[in-house]
């Protein structure tokens, strides 16, 4: 009997089990892909067609001038780690071959663009953080070589500041390589702290125009994805290559950073850009200044005298700001003459298609204002269209500015407002005088300015060279009319207070007291002084003026002139008195006067701002500047926050409208508003959880009256005495002594009797 396949189909009914089980498998006639419907394998074969041409046009067209992963991501190289790519690629030498469209002459060369020299350098400043979109990066860029010679002093100089990394980029046609370019131009890598970029394509020397303006965009795009500069600075428009200036302002307005032009043969004087970190250069069009003039009655000759110190003045590579000059009823025939042929800003290439920036005003009633209504009219000639960026120039007739006085702005403005390091003192600053007083704010003369010896030194070396004696800057809490800069968002606080402050004298709710203000000073400088007392603010003044204030044309403010008072006229008959009923401060019986002036002499025109300035042009740290009170002493470190509070309480009592227990709890200050000095019906008091403050204790209102008009007695009486004593006898190299209680104490002075 045959044998039986294990797995053959039983016949045996008696096992059970149903035949279709065991059905044999049926083996299909073909296998693999052979064995796939047409469908399917035509798919599969376009599929792998598809991936080779992929493959092939990437391997064919694989950029050769970018960087490893860990580069383009901005990391630092691992240790060990090998560049290839760019390095090992060589550079064509020679001339490219012509082709029968390319154009007659030495620049023909239009083909594709390679940087066979740029990804080395770009692969070594993973340090820098140029991944990140904010950093401290700055980039100096040139086209021709008589550029990347004005240029790289500064860069190198900026370098050694140490406030950046810098970089310079060099991107035009000429073929001299890189390092002979620094041989000849006296510079070595190690005493120059900066990163140098050969971001010049292939065949540059052949590049035609098109070609060279498409390589420097190209070459700009891989340094903006490196670096990120915050800040482009190139040489000025007239000296660079026009395909260079067209592709860097096109590039630097889509990556929106600042295209800074130093002006031609300016570079010496634009050295204090160097000293400037990299927030502050790239906020270099940021600011706005505008200028803001009010002329009295018969002052033609010092506004004369003023406008041509401000037509002098350099304003090559900045913004030159607006300028608006409020004249009187009656105009002389002299200012008129002149005015009428001022343009503005003065420009000796001037185009007759240009716009004059100058903006007139003219008052047309002739009869006298008082203070509130000069104040109203004064503070209401400028509004800020961004609290942020535009700033208010006021220049007294009086004034005549030195020819670096926009320099010396925008520096100041720059580091102070908005370099990348902040600080508690600027918030507190009002703005920026051009003028170094010599008087108190009561008019008394006697006020010395700081010196070295009285600076807040923290362990600052730099300050060693200079002798105890010479002047320095310092912040003043005192206000200034002759040149003051005030920034946008003081300026409109101060609005709100003014508004505040005049609804509360219509009210009667405001009490009289007496001026602290001379009455030869404008009449809105005494509401101006009440804010800034109130909240802390300072003026920051210079070590050498930069402005000079004449004493031959001054003139009292036509809201202060009066006669002096007869002996036998009745008090109601006399304009003293009608005056001082309509005034909201208590004035002098007698007539102001007008107090005599240091005129500082004119600084030599032929230095540049940086040799002027003291500390070798560099600006110090704001906590470090002396700190100077009203009275003339300094105050200490921590500010003057105890007499500052118990201002707030009286000024809210006796002006602001309030009750006792409002004026002394806490109210939260907004910004731009000064509402927390006042209590007005309908708007209710943010206060601050609503408690007294938890160190110290309830005063009663004689005893903050008292406080207050200690200390404002005190300016006077020090003020007063520092004409005798002060002046004469003080010790030029003894030091003062620091108030630490802030209530307006005479100071003690080493070697000084007072």
């Amino acid at each position: 009997m045959p044998a039986v396949h294990r797995r053959a189909p039983s016949r045996d009914a008696e096992l059970g089990k149903r035949d279709d089980d065991f059905r044999p498998r049926t083996k299909s006639p073909s296998s693999g892909f052979m064995g796939l419907p047409w469908r399917m394998r035509k798919r599969r074969v376009v599929l792998v067609l598809l991936g080779l041409i992929l493959v092939y046009l990437f391997v064919h067209n694989m950029p050769t001038d970018l960087g490893t992963l860990d580069d383009r991501m901005g990391k630092p190289l691992r240790p060990g780690h090998v560049v290839q790519g760019a390095q090992a690629v060589k550079e064509p030498a020679g001339a490219p071959p012509r082709s029968a469209n390319d154009e007659v002459g030495p620049h023909y060369y239009n083909g594709p663009i390679k940087f066979y020299r740029l990804a080395t350098t770009l692969r070594g400043v993973a340090r820098t953080g140029g991944a990140k979109f904010d950093n401290r990066n700055v980039l100096f860029a040139a086209s021709s070589l008589k550029s990347v010679a004005d240029l790289v002093p500064m860069a190198c100089s900026m370098g050694k500041a140490d406030r950046n990394y810098v970089h310079i980029a060099l991107l035009g046609r000429d073929p001299l390589p890189l390092d002979d370019i620094l041989e000849i131009n006296g510079i070595d890598k190690v005493s120059c702290p900066v990163y140098f970029h050969d971001a010049r394509g292939d065949y540059s020397e052949f590049s035609s125009v098109t070609r060279a303006e498409v390589s420097v965009s190209g070459a700009m795009k891989h340094i903006n994805d490196f670096i990120h500069p915050q800040a482009i600075i190139m040489d000025d428009s007239s000296l660079e290559d026009l395909f260079f200036i067209r592709a860097m302002r096109r590039k630097a307005s889509e990556y929106r950073r600042a295209l800074i032009e130093v002006p031609a043969g300016k570079y010496e004087e634009f050295l204090w850009m160097t000293r400037l970190d990299s927030g502050s250069l790239g906020n270099w069009f940021s600011p706005s200044i505008d200028i803001l003039i009010h002329a009295p009655p018969e002052s033609s000759g010092g506004l004369i005298r003023l406008l041509k110190s401000l037509e002098r003045a350099d304003y090559t590579g900045l913004r030159p700001p607006r300028l608006s000059i409020e004249l009187p009823n009656d105009v002389e025939h002299f200012a008129r003459g002149y005015i009428e042929g001022l343009q503005w800003p003065p420009d000796e290439k001037a185009s007759p298609l240009r716009t004059n920036a100058l903006s007139l005003g003219h008052r047309i009633t002739t009869s006298r204002l008082n203070s509130e209504q000069a104040s109203l009219r004064f503070v209401e000639s400028f509004f800020p269209a961004s609290t942020i960026d535009d700033h208010v120039l006021i220049l007294s007739p009086q004034a005549e500015v030195n020819p670096l006085y926009l320099q010396y702005l925008y520096y100041l403005i720059l580091e102070y407002r908005y370099s990348s390091i902040g600080s508690r003192e600027v918030d507190d600053l009002l703005g920026l005088s051009l003028d170094v007083p010599s008087n108190f704010i009561n008019g008394s003369s006697g006020f010395v300015p700081p010196t070295k010896v009285d600076m807040r030194e923290e362990d600052d070396l730099k300050y060693d060279a200079m002798e105890d004696s010479a002047p320095v800057p310092f912040v003043y809490q005192t206000p200034s009319s002759t040149s003051s800069l005030i920034f946008g968002d003081k300026w409109t606080t101060f609005h709100n207070f003014l508004s505040r402050r005049l609804e509360m004298s219509e009210a009667g709710k405001a009490e009289k007291h007496t001026k602290q203000v001379a009455e030869s000073e404008p009449a809105w400088m005494e509401y101006l002084l009440e804010l800034m007392t109130a909240r802390g603010w300072n003026m920051l003044h210079p070590a050498s003026a930069m402005a000079t204030v004449h004493n031959e044309l001054a003139r009292i403010p036509e809201e202060y002139i009066r006669e002096a008072k007869s002996k036998d006229a009745k008090p109601a008959d006399t304009e003293t008195q009608a005056t001082s009923d309509d005034e909201p401060f208590l004035t002098a019986d007698s007539p102001p006067t007008i107090p005599s002036r240091l005129e500082h002499n004119e600084p030599n025109s032929l230095m540049s701002l940086t040799d002027s300035l003291p500390f070798d042009g560099t600006l110090p740290d704001l906590r470090n500047l002396p700190h100077v009170y009203r009275t003339g002493k300094l105050f200490p470190p921590d500010g003057n926050e105890e007499y500052q509070n118990t201002y707030v309480e009286w000024f809210r009592q006796h002006i602001g409208g309030c009750d006792l227990a409002t004026a002394q709890r806490k109210r939260i200050v907004r910004w731009l508003s000064a509402d927390d000095l006042f209590c007005v019906p309908g708007i209710p008091a943010d206060f601050d959880e609503g408690k007294l403050d938890d160190d110290k204790e309830e005063e009663t209102t004689e005893d903050v009256s008292a406080a207050v008009e200690s200390a404002d007695d005190a300016t006077v009486d020090d003020a007063k005495s520092g004409d005798e004593s002060v002046k004469s006898n003080r010790d030029i190299s003894g030091a003062r002594e620091v108030d630490e209680s802030g209530d307006g104490e005479v100071e003690a002075q080493v070697g000084v009797q007072v």
